[in-house]
Order: structure tokens, then C-alpha cells, then sequence
């Protein structure tokens, strides 16, 4: 045998294994679980697919006979795959709906099932007999495609919710009442609703939840009825209650300088987490109280009351401010009514007493002039006000004439030591002033600080005897 004859024999060879390689891949078989139905029942079939690999594969099952047919599983996959490992069989069933069939008769549709990987493909004939049309309506098998919308998918339950359905029968059917069920976990509705030949039809229908309602997911399931009779398979609609959270002003509650406000938060989620905040300033806060108690936080440059929102089993929290300035009040009266008794009952005589002319000696002080300025402060003339000074006994008197001032009457010998010195100012017309001075010098240089005692100022005035006390003065330091 020639070279080039053993070559085509060896690919014939090779050829023939490979496509008996692809061949045995995979089988698929296909077992009746309901093939004889009426026009609106389902038929169902088990697909088993045997996988002839050493290797898990994945299958895909393509479905045959749309728009008349329509193939499905349970749950829903689009597309219908099946994962099957090696060596092995897995099944899936298989449900078809006769979608515009009119006639009873014995239908056969191929379904094909795909390997993933190669693309390799396999038909499978699946036969339906319909064995009555006792379903039918007038000769017509009732057809009436629906559709429905939700508005908002996101609901706030504060808000209508609006459902719109839309009816359009197929053929010359006349449906004088058909009856349109609307269902959800929030909320069922019963429509009866006339439809026509071929008429197309918008229903809207809008419902109002309750506004507590706590988010959730939703389903909403409707479903076309004749005289109790099913004509529309349940269409199922998915719609979400959204969180929301609101913050309300409630009433000032006001009363004599006091401002009492309140903010009420209101939430449809039981576990709603947030924060109240209220503008304020440091002054404004000085004079305001919250319930609950507040926390004070800077944002910005702006300071902020804040609360951590707890809601309470009406899912709702309330929070208090009260601007009480009452205190202010309280104490602008009370320091004016103690200003009208100071004025009142202050002593109408001022004594100052002061140091001038201090002289040095050997390191410490010597000497000092001593003043004592005795004022007039009341709308009436005092007559006889005497005027004492008290002299340390550290230190004598000298006489000092100055201009202006009045020079002591006596210098008397005090019980305990040092000097007394007294003046007598026969009388002092309103705000008229007084000047008493005398000098001062110590027996030795004093050295460092040390302190004079007040002066005093006695009268009579009217049927009360008046003593005004100076200021007491240091000397030195």
C-alpha cells in the first residue's frame, strides 16, 4: 500500500474515532410526566442528561415552539442550564403551555440540548397531545395579555401607591364582567370590569398604606378571572417600602421669657438610627435645657445641639429646647434693688486716705505726709463731723502747714499706744470736700512695708449718727 493511501486511511481511522468521541459525549433521554392535556393545562416532560465525560460539563436546553408554545421550568431560569458531573445523569422536568393551540390534535416539538463547552448539540422530540378543546370560549381559546406597572417600585408608605394593569383581549371574545384580583402582603382588591372585542383596556388603581408600615419587600400578584375560571396565568410584580425618616416642628409653648419648642422624629423602621441636630450659639445656650439631654457639637464653624434619635414604640422620638430667661430678669432686679438700698443706705460721708511725700533715711523710711480727704456725697449740708486718724506708735506727728488742707485740732495719746489725731469740720455743703493732712516721721528708718490704719469720719445726721470709714494705706514695699 502506498504512502499517500496509508495517510487517507489514517485519517478516515482517526476521523471516525473523533466523531464517535463527540458522539458518545452525552445522551439525553426524555420521559412523559403529563403529555395529554387540555388547551389550558400544562404539560410536563423529565429531560435526563447523561454525561459521558470524565469532566463535570454544563448543558443548556433551548426552548422550541414560541410564540405558540412557551417551555419553563420550576423555579423560572432563563436560560434553562443544568450542571452535570462526570460519568453521571441529572434531570430536570420540563413544563410547556400551549399558548394559542385551537385544535385538538397530537403536536411535537424538538428541543435541543446544547454542550457548553463544545457548542455540540442534540435534539429531542417532545410530543403534546391536546385531547380537548373543552376550554375554549366560542370557538377560541380566551386570550387576554396583561401587563401591570407599579409606581414608584420604591414606595414611601406616606405616599399612593398606584397600580396600573393593562388589559388587551386577542381575539373577538366579549367579556361582559371579568374579574381582575390584585393581592399583596399589604393589601387585596377585587376589580369587576367589562372588556370588549379586541379592546385594549388601562385600568389605574391607587392604594394608600399605612404610614407606619416598616420596609420590607413586596410581591404584587395579579391574576385575570371569567366566571371563576382562571384566563391569565398570576403576573407577579416586585416593589420595595423604602426607610424614611421625618423631622416635624411641634407648637411653641410660650410664657413670660420662656420659649419651650419641640421636634418630633418619626420613622417606619423600628431600628431607624439617626441625629437630630439644632443650630444654637454659646449665648443662646447659657440660657437653654434640653430634654433628653443634648450634646453640643462644632460643625463648620457653627455650633449645633444634637441628639441620638432612640425611637420608642410608636416610632417616634420628641425632643425639647427651653430658653428660660427668667434668671436675667431675676438678677437685673435684684442688683438694681440692691443699688437703690446702697444708695439708700450708704453713709452720705467718703473719707480717702492716702501717702505723699515719702522720705528716705539711712536705707528705710523716715517720713511720710499723710492725707485724709473727708467729701460731702448727700443733697444736704452736715455740720460737726469729727475726723480720727490712728498713729503707729513707731512714729510721731509734725506739724505741716499745706495750702488747701486743714491742720489737726489735737493730737491725743491713744490707750494702747501711738496718737490719735482729730479734726473737727464744723459743716460740709453737698459735694464739698475737705483736706486733713499731717507728717508723719518714724523714730528709726523703717525698713521694708508697713500698714496704716483706716481713718474715721463721724456726724449726726439727723436722729442717726453716721461713721465712714477710710481706706487703710501702706507705706513702702
Amino acid at each position: 500500500m502506498s504512502k499517500i493511501s496509508k495517510f487517507f486511511v489514517f485519517a478516515l481511522v482517526f476521523l471516525i474515532a473523533l466523531n464517535a468521541a463527540y458522539a458518545a459525549s452525552f445522551d439525553v433521554t426524555v420521559t412523559p410526566v403529563n403529555d395529554k392535556i387540555v388547551v389550558d393545562e400544562i404539560a410536563e416532560f423529565e429531560v435526563a442528561v447523561q454525561n459521558n465525560l470524565d469532566m463535570e460539563e454544563e448543558f443548556t436546553i433551548k426552548k422550541a415552539g414560541y410564540p405558540f408554545w412557551d417551555m419553563y421550568t420550576k423555579p423560572l431560569q432563563n436560560p434553562i442550564t443544568l450542571k452535570v458531573p462526570a460519568q453521571s445523569s441529572v434531570s430536570i422536568n420540563l413544563f410547556v403551555d400551549p399558548l394559542y393551540i385551537t385544535s385538538v390534535d397530537t403536536y411535537t416539538l424538538d428541543v435541543g440540548v446544547v454542550l457548553h463547552r463544545t457548542g455540540e448539540e442534540k435534539k429531542v422530540p417532545v410530543t403534546i397531545g391536546i385531547k380537548s378543546t373543552e376550554p375554549l370560549i366560542g370557538g377560541y381559546i380566551p386570550t387576554v395579555v396583561t401587563s401591570t406597572s407599579i409606581s414608584p417600585e420604591k414606595v414611601d408608605p406616606r405616599e399612593p401607591l398606584s397600580v396600573k394593569i393593562v388589559l388587551n383581549n386577542q381575539n373577538v371574545l366579549d367579556y361582559p364582567n371579568l374579574t381582575i384580583k390584585v393581592e399583596s402582603n399589604l393589601f387585596k382588591d377585587e376589580l369587576n370590569v367589562p372588556l370588549g372585542p379586541r379592546e385594549d383596556k388601562t385600568i389605574e388603581l391607587t392604594k394608600s398604606l399605612e404610614p407606619m408600615t416598616a420596609p420590607q419587600h413586596d410581591r404584587l400578584i395579579i391574576a385575570v378571572f371569567k366566571e371563576g375560571r382562571m384566563i391569565v396565568s398570576p403576573i407577579v410584580k416586585e416593589f420595595e417600602i423604602k426607610e424614611y425618616s421625618a423631622e416635624e416642628g411641634l407648637p411653641k409653648e410660650q410664657s413670660f421669657l420662656k420659649v419651650r419648642k419641640g421636634i418630633k422624629v418619626v420613622s417606619n423602621n423600628p431600628g431607624y438610627s439617626g441625629v437630630v441636630k439644632l443650630e444654637t450659639t454659646p449665648l443662646k445656650n447659657l440660657f437653654m435645657s434640653t430634654s433628653p439631654r443634648a450634646d453640643l457639637v462644632k460643625e463648620n464653624s457653627k455650633l449645633y445641639l444634637a441628639w441620638q434619635v432612640r425611637l420608642g414604640s410608636d416610632r417616634t422620638m420628641t425632643v425639647y429646647t427651653t430658653e428660660n430667661y427668667r434668671p436675667i430678669v431675676v438678677i437685673a432686679v435684684l442688683a438694681m434693688i440692691a443699688i437703690a438700698l446702697y444708695f439708700m443706705f450708704r453713709s452720705p460721708i467718703v473719707v480717702r486716705k492716702g501717702i505723699a511725700n515719702v522720705g528716705m533715711s539711712e536705707g528705710g523710711i523716715s517720713d511720710a505726709k499723710v492725707v485724709v480727704r473727708v467729701k460731702n456725697r448727700s443733697p444736704g449740708r452736715i455740720a460737726n463731723i469729727e475726723v480720727l486718724d490712728n498713729v503707729p506708735h513707731i512714729a510721731h506727728v509734725e506739724k505741716e502747714l499745706s495750702i488747701g488742707s486743714m491742720q489737726p485740732h489735737a493730737v491725743l495719746k491713744h490707750p494702747k499706744g501711738g496718737l490719735v489725731i482729730r479734726w473737727t469740720i464744723e459743716s460740709l455743703e453737698p459735694g464739698d470736700e475737705r483736706v486733713l493732712s499731717y507728717r508723719m516721721r518714724s523714730r528709726l528708718a523703717i525698713l521694708g512695708e508697713f500698714n496704716l490704719p483706716a481713718a474715721t469720719a463721724r456726724a449726726k445726721v439727723g436722729d442717726k449718727v453716721i461713721i465712714s470709714n477710710s481706706n487703710r494705706v501702706s507705706v513702702g514695699g
